[in-house]
């Protein structure tokens, strides 16, 4: 029997302002946690491979630099290109290792508390984002996410490349977004997204309602012209092990 699209209560979940959504998307990095989560991992990479304190400075201010440029595109690849010839295993284990090392200031409240309500009412929770999959899998798995998305990375025999084959950024997280609308048989307008930059846009615009964390003034404008909730910024955050959200 084909089952009811309208849907019941458990396969959705409750903003706390009267609407009920079936899948929500959420940003990583100063959405759903206080960091940049690309940022702290580079410099855990960096330091476990010896390279010293000015070395890891001047590999993150060029990035900064980069990210403060028109082109979001351009930081992401100079960012991947860092881990050309790591082993991808290794990687990821630097990551279980990294996140371990986090501590309960590493969740952004506001929104790790809107998914994990989410998550317990049974709506489906999807992380999609631009960092490494090194890095999003932990966060994942702590925030009982049922899928997630990151920038895939080339690799041969199992070593990266350093080059990334599908940046999870701008129209790719509304590409993603629509996919797992088609895969799951769900509305748009039945779904919730959060986003803090610019970029998530376009994730936010693909669902019937957006969330906008922090003061991104493009998002702040789009906001105001579709009536979507702000909440407050993400950043801050102490670095000390993750108590997960709910």
């Amino acid at each position: 029997m084909a089952r009811d699209a309208r849907r019941t209560a458990r396969d959705r979940w409750d903003t706390g302002v009267g609407e009920l959504h079936a899948i929500v998307f959420v940003d990583v990095d100063e959405t759903l946690l206080t960091i940049n989560s690309m940022s702290s991992f580079l410099v855990a990479h960096l330091r476990a491979r010896g390279r010293s304190s000015d070395e890891v400075r001047a590999v993150v201010g060029h990035l900064a630099a980069l990210d403060r440029g028109p082109d979001r595109g351009a930081v992401s690849r100079a960012y991947y290109a860092t881990f050309a010839g790591e082993s991808a295993d290794e990687l990821g284990a630097l990551g279980e290792r990294w996140f371990a090392g986090l501590g309960p200031d590493v969740w952004h409240a506001p929104v790790a508390d809107e998914v994990a309500a989410a998550r317990d009412a049974g709506a489906l929770v999807v992380l999609v984002s631009g960092a490494p999959p090194a890095t999003v899998a932990p966060v994942a798995r702590a925030v009982g996410a049922h899928a997630w998305f990151a920038t895939l990375q080339e690799q041969r025999d199992g070593v990266l490349t350093g080059a990334a084959t599908d940046v999870v950024v701008g129209e790719s997280k509304a590409r993603v977004v629509r996919a797992v609308l088609r895969d799951r048989g769900v509305r748009g307008e039945d779904c919730v997204a959060y986003g803090d930059h610019a970029s998530d846009l376009p994730m936010l615009e693909a669902v019937g309602t957006g969330v906008v964390v922090g003061d991104d003034p493009v998002l702040a404008a789009a906001a105001a012209r579709h009536g979507w909730r702000l909440l407050p910024s993400a950043r801050a955050g102490a670095l000390t092990s993750p108590t997960p959200p709910g």
